[in-house]
C-alpha cells in the first residue's frame, strides 16, 4: 500500500494531519497532490530504442502510452524486451538516496534483472519515530510462455531502530518497518497485463506501549497497442487499485486501544496516440478522460474521514526527434483538471465536507545524447533558456533537473543505432 512519508507535523494520527491542513491548507494540498498523483495516477512513457524515466518525464510523462524500459516496474513481462543493459536514474541533484541502478541480463532463454534501489511512496499513518519505508530493491525473472513473455518481480524494503532505556528517561524503544511486493506480468506484441500485491507493515514498541500498522494493496494494469495504420497506434490503458489497512495504538493509562481502519480505491482510464511523424520523429498525445481515487479513514468511536479525487480529464503531450545521429531533442506538456472532496463524519455528530479544484500544469524539455554504447538523457531546467550559462547571465542555475545514464552491452540493434 504505497505509504506517503509526510514530514513530521507533531500530530498523532492521519486525521490530525487533516485538521492541520485546515489551518495550513497550502501545505497539505501539496502533500495530497503528491500522494494521489504518484500512487494512483502514475502514467508514464516511444522511438523503439532503450529509454529512461528522464526521457519519459521530458516528454510530458507519457510513459504508459509507449514501449519503454521504465515501464517494466508496472509490466514485469516487458523485462524480456530489454536485456543487456545497465540503467541508472539520477532523479535529483545531491540526493543519492533517490538514485537507482538496474541491470538486466539474459541467460539462455531467461532474463534476470536487479534494481539496487527504487524509491517508493507509501501511505504512512505516522507509526514510528526513527524509521521509514521509502525505497526497495527489485528482483526480476522473465521467460517465454506460449510464445510470449512472462515476468515476475519481487520487491523488498525494510528499516529498523532500537534504543535501550535511559535511567530517569524514556523507556526502551524498538521499531521495524517491512515492505514486500510480488508482481506478475504477461506481455505480447499487442498488450501488456499485470497484477501486483503490496504488503507493508510498521511497528513501534516503547516500553509496554505498542503502535502498529499493516496493510495490503492490489494493483491491476493493462494496455493494448492497436495499429490503426503505418503511422498511428492507439494505446488504451486501464489501472485499478484497491487495498485496506489498520492501525492499533496503545495509549496507556488503562484506556482501550485506539483503532483506525483505512480503505483505498483507485481507477484510471486513458487512451494515447503514438504518431510516427517520420522515421526519426515521434509525437504522443494522450488523455485520461476519467480518474478516480478515494481514501477512507475510520477511527473507531471518533470520526470517519473520506477524501476523493476526481480527474476530468488529464492531458499529455510529448514529442522527440533526431537532430543528429548522436543527439535527440524532446518536448512535453502535462495538464490535469481535478476536484478534491473531503468529508468528515464525527461519531454521533453531523457530517460536513469541503472541496477545492486543482489544475496542475507542467512543460518540459529534454535532450538525448549517444556516445558509443552510452546513452545520456537530460531533463532540461527551463530557467536555463531564459538566463543562459553563467558567463552570460552571471547566475548559477543547474542545466538539468534530472539525468539518466544507460550502458548497452549486448549485440542487439539498439546498441548499434
Amino acid at each position: 500500500m504505497v505509504l506517503l512519508n509526510i514530514p513530521p507535523l507533531k500530530t498523532h494520527n492521519f486525521k490530525s494531519l487533516i485538521y492541520h491542513s485546515l489551518n495550513y491548507g497550502g501545505i497539505m494540498k501539496r502533500h495530497w497532490l503528491i500522494f494521489f498523483t504518484v500512487v494512483f495516477l502514475l502514467a508514464g512513457m516511444v522511438l523503439n530504442i532503450s529509454a529512461t524515466e528522464t526521457r519519459v518525464f521530458s516528454m510530458g510523462q507519457t510513459g504508459l502510452f509507449m514501449y519503454d524500459n521504465s515501464n517494466i516496474v508496472f509490466f514485469p513481462g516487458a523485462v524480456m524486451r530489454y536485456g543487456n543493459e545497465i540503467v541508472t536514474e539520477l532523479r535529483m541533484k545531491d540526493a543519492e538516496s533517490l538514485f537507482s541502478a538496474e541491470i538486466r541480463l539474459p541467460m539462455n532463454s531467461y532474463m534476470f534483472g536487479l534494481n539496487f534501489n527504487r524509491p517508493i511512496t507509501l501511505f504512512d499513518p505516522g507509526v514510528g519515530q526513527s524509521i521509514s519505508l521509502n525505497s526497495t530493491s527489485d528482483l526480476y525473472f522473465g521467460t517465454k510462455l506460449g510464445g510470449n513473455d512472462l515476468g515476475i518481480r519481487l520487491s523488498l524494503g525494510r528499516d529498523g531502530f532500537a534504543r535501550d532505556s535511559i535511567p530517569f528517561g524514556p523507556p526502551r524503544l524498538e521499531e521495524s518497518a517491512r515492505y514486500f511486493e510480488v508482481a506478475g506480468g504477461y506481455s505480447t506484441d499487442l498488450f501488456d497485463a499485470s497484477l501486483s500485491l503490496e504488503l507493508p507493515s510498521v511497528k513501534s514498541e516503547e516500553g509496554s506501549l505498542t503502535d502498529e500498522f499493516s496493510g495490503n494493496m492490489i494493483m491491476l494494469n493493462g494496455r493494448y497497442f492497436y495499429d490503426y495504420d503505418a503511422k498511428m497506434t492507439f494505446v488504451p490503458v486501464v489501472r485499478l487499485g484497491f487495498g485496506s489497512g489498520s492501525r492499533k495504538t496503545d495509549v496507556g493509562g488503562g484506556n482501550p486501544q485506539e483503532e483506525i481502519d483505512y480503505g483505498l480505491l483507485s481507477l484510471n482510464l486513458g487512451i494515447g496516440l503514438n504518431y510516427q511523424i517520420s522515421e526519426n520523429s515521434l509525437l504522443i498525445f494522450a488523455i485520461d478522460p476519467y480518474g478516480y481515487s478515494r481514501l477512507k479513514e475510520d477511527e473507531k468511536n471518533v470520526e470517519e474521514y473520506t477524501e476523493t479525487r476526481t480527474t476530468l480529464p488529464r492531458l499529455y503531450l510529448g514529442a522527440e526527434t533526431t537532430i543528429k545521429s548522436w543527439l535527440t531533442g524532446r518536448v512535453g506538456a502535462n495538464r490535469g483538471y481535478q476536484k478534491v472532496t473531503q468529508k468528515f463524519k464525527p461519531t454521533g455528530g453531523t457530517e460536513y465536507e469541503q472541496s477545492y479544484q486543482e489544475s496542475p500544469y507542467n512543460v518540459s524539455f529534454g535532450l538525448g545524447l549517444k556516445f558509443g554504447r552510452f546513452l545520456i538523457d537530460l531533463d532540461i531546467n527551463d530557467g536555463f533558456f531564459f538566463e543562459g550559462p553563467n558567463f552570460i547571465s552571471g547566475t548559477f542555475r543547474d542545466f538539468s533537473n534530472r539525468v539518466s545514464i544507460s550502458y548497452l552491452f549486448g549485440n542487439d540493434e539498439r546498441s548499434k543505432k
